[in-house]
């Protein structure tokens, strides 16, 4: 009797990381392909290794998150889980939804939304998770994306949570406003991401550049560390919280620098889907609520993306098991629900997204997608 092959597609572990003190740009892009290579071998296998009860050819389905110790990759993973069918899963008339049949899905690391827009319009991968400041940029052509229309392909699958802007500063380096950065050593991401082009944004609304405080471009996986040997004074995220970056270094004494609030009107006049927030108190220990500027997160696709292919990707977004695996797996998926599937959508719906959400009645007659 054949036993059938089980492999873990969406939690398989990440490779080791080296000490971050040695860690350069060009090692950091190195690592990323490593990782992915490692995560995508075992599917490569379970593609070609032949099983009686398979019976239909499986593709991958990928999805662009983020670095390791932010909310995209554990949101990622999870939705990337619940795009897979089961093992032995066979359709049933009527039953509910689980997985798209021919599709597995996995979430691969990247640098961010930025890079993630230009790899779904590229057709490397299958969908991202983007800012929706940063789609709409791409679907302008504008700010990062100008002179580059290509990325104008790119479209909306739906809104899932919304994301904070998270300044996290060492309690010990006195850091308590924005201005307060000028002589400290801070990481803002790497290039590529949406929480560098925020950041900067954050910075001229203060009129400061990053001539003015000692600028590190890492992901925040890479300045534990630092932040714990206070080399560095504190890191810049855009993500859900809690997050597990600021989580695994609360011992140390952190603090969350506030965004004034005339600021961010000012800032939202400019850029209006990044808008005015809070971090509520209590997210992370000994931390009260602090003002902030939020953005929602979006799941994207190619305009290029079978019709058909992407209305069953949103019907199994929206299953009830992909939603219970997001409200088990993290506490951000506990906010990723089909009644605001619409809300803050910065770039016009797939067609394929567009006629699940008008058969649900989500998206009524006459009217149309951003």
């Amino acid at each position: 009797m054949n036993t059938p092959l089980r492999i873990s597609l969406t939690s398989i572990c990440p490779v080791p990381v080296p000490a971050v003190s040695k860690v350069t740009a060009w090692q950091w892009s190195i690592l990323k392909s490593a990782f992915t290579a490692l995560m995508i071998l075992p599917l490569f296998l379970l593609l070609t290794i032949s099983s009686p009860a398979a019976g239909e050819t499986k593709r991958l389905f990928r999805i662009g998150t983020g670095g390791l110790t932010g909310v995209y990759y554990p949101i990622g993973k999870l939705i990337a889980e619940g795009l897979t069918k089961p093992v032995g899963e066979k359709d049933t008339p009527g039953a509910s939804v689980k997985g798209v049949p021919g599709i597995i899905g996995v979430a691969q690391i990247s640098a961010g939304s930025i890079e993630n827009v230009r790899a779904v319009v590229s057709g490397q991968i299958e969908a991202g998770l983007v800012q929706a400041d940063v789609a709409a940029w791409a679907f302008l052509a504008e700010h990062a994306f100008a002179g580059d229309p290509s990325c104008r392909a790119v479209r909306a699958v739906a809104s899932l949570y919304p994301e904070l802007f998270q300044l996290v500063t060492r309690r010990d380096a006195n850091i308590r406003s924005v201005p307060d950065l000028r002589g400290k050593r801070i990481s803002i991401d790497e290039p590529g991401s949406g929480t560098l082009s925020v950041v900067r944004i954050v910075l001229a609304a203060y009129g400061l550049s990053e001539n003015d405080f000692s600028p590190v471009y890492l992901k925040p996986v890479f300045t534990q560390d630092k932040m714990a040997h206070n080399e560095l004074q504190g890191f810049a995220l855009v993500a859900g919280a809690p997050m597990k970056a600021v989580t695994q270094l609360s011992d140390i004494g952190l603090f969350l620098v506030p965004i004034d609030s005339k600021k961010a009107s000012g800032i939202t006049a400019r850029f209006p889907y990044l808008v005015p927030g809070k971090i509520p108190s209590g997210v992370y220990p000994g931390i009260p609520e602090t003002p902030t500027l939020q953005v929602n997160a979006l799941l994207v696709v190619s305009a290029e993306s079978s019709e058909d292919l992407i209305y069953q990707v949103t019907a199994a977004l929206w299953s009830e098991r992909t939603l219970s695996l997001l409200k088990q797996g993290h506490p951000q998926g506990k906010l990723i629900t089909p009644e605001t599937a619409l809300t803050g959508l910065s770039i016009p719906l797939h067609a394929g997204a567009e006629r699940f959400y008008r058969e649900k009645g989500l998206l009524l007659k006459g009217t149309r997608s951003p």
